[in-house]
């Protein structure tokens, strides 16, 4: 099967944070799209979405139905889905609109224009938040951040739910509470399990406020470019029709023999196991490899401890169950470069992470 090198853009695939300490990320960006958050339900504050002037407390029981909400008139639209009814599902945004209160709520409808009813399930949500946008993210270009949808001291999520399925023909609206971007940040990047990226959103302003006093720290993860070419960081992505294998850098992951994780390897490594939530496969396999320096009774071994290194850290962040991982150390076979100069045998120390989309 032929592979293609492209940037790990932090736009290509959604995936799910596990609910931790607020924390930096490093991300990676580039040129194709998608991502997500993980927590443990989903908070809706009254029968219409937060703010319009009402002062809205999230109670703590079970969600509630989403709402019509005044003036939907679409801002941005997808033109198709990874659904099953393809372009019939369509997902548009009616306001990404900054409140009174320091939050931003992005408002949106989902229509099924299919002839049979259709149930979007955690199709935009995380695996506890059924039926919710909760999954969305917001991509800043300017400041290199995504924004997480906010959480509740309580755990759960700051939005809105469906109550069933989506009849033919009609539209159900949604709403999601993040924290607010800078002041001067105009437009943002929606990015959704179901549909290519919604670009260049703007920002508008609204007069309502909604009750935020049990609201976690704001969740902002940082963007980083990931370099498709091996130059900077010795860290790349390959992609072919139905899969994908992200090659970290050793170097970047450990110190000289070491199979111990450094910190910059979990901001990275966090990042791969978004990836591997939002992607289909049951099974991951990683990889470690060595130059040709020393031989197979040394490198061997140590291939196999990183990539053990690099399985632990990811089993603990993915947050998608029924993950299995194949664990392999290669030592010096299979060389990617030329490992008679530095710069290949840099090249040639690294972990794979290979999976299905």
């Amino acid at each position: 099967m032929k592979e293609k090198t492209e940037k790990w853009n932090p736009l290509a695939n959604s995936r799910t944070s596990p609910p931790r300490a607020p924390r930096k990320a490093v991300l990676a960006s580039g040129s194709a799209a998608m991502v997500i958050f993980f927590s443990s339900g989903c908070v809706v504050s009254s029968d219409s979405p937060p703010g319009e002037g009402s002062d809205n407390s999230p109670p703590s029981g079970e969600s509630s139905p989403t709402q019509t909400t005044p003036q939907n008139h679409p801002i941005a639209s997808s033109v198709t889905t990874s659904t099953e009814l393809g372009a019939d599902l369509q997902v548009d945004v009616y306001a990404l609109e900054r409140l009174e209160n320091d939050l931003l709520r992005l408002r949106l409808g989902v229509t099924n224009n299919s002839s049979d009813s259709f149930d979007i399930g955690f199709g935009l949500s995380d695996t506890e938040n059924h039926r919710s946008a909760s999954n969305i993210s917001l991509i800043d270009d300017v400041n290199q951040q995504r924004y997480l949808s906010y959480n509740q001291s309580n755990g759960k999520f700051f939005c809105s739910s469906l109550e069933g399925t989506i009849p033919s023909g009609e539209t159900e609206d949604l709403w999601v509470i993040y924290p607010e971007p800078p002041g001067d940040l105009e437009k943002a990047t929606l990015i959704t399990p179901l549909t290519p990226p919604l670009l260049d959103v703007p920002i508008s302003s609204s007069s309502g406020s909604v009750e935020n006093a049990n609201l976690e720290d704001p969740q902002v993860l940082d963007l980083t470019n990931i370099s498709d070419s091996l130059e900077e960081d010795q860290t790349g992505r390959t992609e072919s029709s139905d899969e994908v294998s992200i090659i970290l850098s050793s170097d970047v992951l450990f110190d000289t023999n070491s199979s111990n994780l450094s910190a910059d390897a979990r901001d990275i490594l966090e990042q791969v196991s978004q990836e591997i939530d939002d992607a289909n496969s049951s099974e991951v396999s990683i990889d470690g490899h060595a130059d040709n320096t020393g031989d197979d009774s040394i490198n061997i071994p140590l291939s196999r401890d990183r990539a053990e290194s690099v399985e632990s850290a990811l089993d603990g962040m993915i947050t998608r169950g029924g993950i299995t991982f194949e664990v392999e150390g290669h030592g010096s076979a299979d060389p990617i470069a030329d490992n008679e100069t530095e710069e290949g045998r840099e090249r040639n120390r690294r972990v794979s992470v290979t999976f299905e989309k």
